[in-house]
């Protein structure tokens, strides 16, 4: 009943509820994570500075990280409290790898007695993920970057309720990505990425596996060459991604701008065109000083605003 009513409330989420339901197991995998990409409406397979956040959305984004990195991303949505942990280490020789922990927590929900009503245990439900990423420059335009990830769903209940057997369930995945800087007198950087790319989820037996939902993303981001705002130290960064997936409903599109100042503050706001409840838009801040960076970010969807929880994120980051 757990497992239906999650799977019930992340479709609602994603705002495509009759497509969800075939592919109940892995739907975490859809939901947008990273303060930065979120803020930018998702518009982000372009953006050749993402940093870890790339682990999530386009590995070819860590090919060029300028130094070491590692970073806390949190979550807080209508489903769930989410935690990533990532470290991307870069060599001019070998390239960027990159690992990653992700922890989607849903919450302890109180079991009871079917008879009496009465409190029995605690059932607890998380998703776990681990990735492993690697990325290279190819020349000076051209970016390559592969994800292996790793993920586990579990059901579990402690109390009276402790005999019941754990459901749990295991696959892994591929994503790949590409990013080329365009030679044009503007800065114009291309993006796509692939994701979700692996076996079925079995959590009961093999005729109940839940395929993972594909993802297939591609977009541009362009820095304008505004001569006042170059004068005056700041910058203006625009783009747009069209998403493809099927458990979404189809095609999406996302755009976004962010509002740069002596590369240390930022301001951005972005909109995603999703089906169903999931279209709204976003903003955020960002402020990296030295070492240390901060990104904030907030989702105004649709369906968030009817129930009146509305998305956080967050990101923390070190750079060394």
């Amino acid at each position: 009943m757990i497992s239906r009513l999650l799977v019930a409330l992340l479709a609602l989420l994603l705002g495509s509820a009759p497509v969800l339901s075939a592919q109940s197991g892995a739907l975490f995998l859809l939901v947008p994570f990273g303060a930065r990409a979120v803020s930018m409406g998702e518009a982000i397979s372009a953006d050749t500075t993402l940093g870890s956040e790339g682990i999530w959305w386009n590995a070819a984004a860590l090919a060029r990280l300028p130094s070491k990195e590692v970073a806390l991303h949190y979550s807080q949505t209508l489903l769930a409290n989410s935690v990533m942990v990532s470290v991307a280490v870069p060599s001019r020789i070998f390239g960027t790898l990159a690992l990653s922990g992700y922890d989607v927590n849903y919450g302890d929900q109180q079991a009871t007695d079917p008879f009496n009503g009465q409190p029995i245990g605690v059932i607890s439900n998380h998703n776990y993920l681990l990735a492993a990423s690697y990325a290279t420059p190819v020349g000076k335009r051209l970016s390559l970057g592969v994800s292996y990830k790793f993920l586990v769903l579990r059901f579990a209940c402690s109390g009276a309720c402790g005999n019941t057997p754990v459901l749990s369930g295991k696959t892994s995945a591929l994503d790949m990505g590409v990013q080329y800087v365009v030679p044009t007198a503007f800065p114009l950087t291309l993006g796509f990425s692939a994701r979700n790319i692996g076996p079925a989820l079995q959590i009961k037996d093999k005729p109940q596996a839940d395929p993972l939902p594909l993802v297939i993303q591609g977009g541009v981001m362009s820095r304008l060459p505004i001569a006042s705002l170059k004068a005056a130290g700041a910058s203006l960064d625009v783009s747009a991604d069209i998403l493809k997936a099927d458990a979404l409903g189809g095609t999406n599109i996302g755009i976004g701008a962010s509002l740069g100042y002596q590369d240390q503050y930022f301001l951005r706001a972005g909109y995603k065109r999703q089906q169903g409840d999931g279209s709204g838009p976003s903003i955020g801040i960002g402020l990296q000083r030295g070492a240390l960076g901060i990104d904030l970010s907030r989702r105004f969807d649709r369906l968030s605003a009817q129930l009146g929880e509305t998305p956080t994120y967050i990101t923390l980051r070190g750079r060394f």
